[in-house]
């Protein structure tokens, strides 16, 4: 799940850099002007997790609410709801669910950052245009400058909407991981109650409170 959130992420890590490709930097800062223009975003996603050496690949379908700070995050039976203070995570299979106050290192991958957040410490190339089942794109490859858990990141943009469609990370741990944006709808208003868990619809679900 965390390599999940890091890759969430690094979809938007596209504002601030440290050595600036003018034409990927005009794409990015319109995609970011896109972006937060939006008073909610809803996402379906597809996440796979490859490594080619151990012959294993994984695929996971998830969705995504995000409006302003809150979100609300569900894949592979793990439901994550975050209202801007706690964060609730949800283990349907174990019957449980875990209530946190996220510290400085689980913001940092906080997934409701996605489609706002400004990362330094980038080189960032336009790679050029291509096309993704028949969607035309631009690709843009983002290679940390400073030490972190991946390589790269290649990102694809819809040509036209400015909208990413695809990130996928390669980690220094062999591993790559992918999401692919399946649907992304923006503009609906949810109540404050998507992004809590309501312990008390769920009495027989052991509450693990670690605030």
């Amino acid at each position: 799940m965390k390599k999940l959130l890091f890759v969430l992420l690094f979809l938007n890590s596209i504002n601030l850099f440290s050595q600036v490709d003018q034409k990927a930097k005009t794409i990015l800062d319109k995609v970011s002007e896109k972006t937060n223009s939006y008073t909610s975003i809803t996402a379906e996603f597809e996440f796979i997790m490859e490594n080619t050496d151990a012959g294993i690949k994984e695929t996971n379908e998830g969705r995504l609410i995000l409006q302003k700070d809150k979100y609300q995050l569900s894949i592979s039976g793990i439901e994550i709801f975050f209202d801007g203070k706690a964060q609730w995570t949800y283990l349907s299979d174990a019957g449980e669910v875990n209530i946190s106050n996220p510290n400085d290192d689980e913001e940092a991958i906080n997934p409701a950052t996605i489609f706002t957040i400004y990362e330094k410490g980038f080189k960032n190339t336009y790679l050029g245009e291509f096309t993704n089942n028949s969607r035309k794109t631009f690709k843009i490859e983002m290679v940390p400058t400073d030490e972190k858990e991946f390589e790269r990141i290649i990102l694809e943009i819809g040509q036209g909407t400015y909208q990413i469609l695809s990130a996928k990370m390669f980690g220094n741990d062999g591993n790559t991981y992918t999401i692919n944006v399946v649907t992304l709808e923006t503009g609906k208003s949810y109540p404050e109650s998507t992004f809590y868990f309501d312990t008390e619809k769920y009495p027989d679900v052991d509450v693990i409170d670690m605030r």
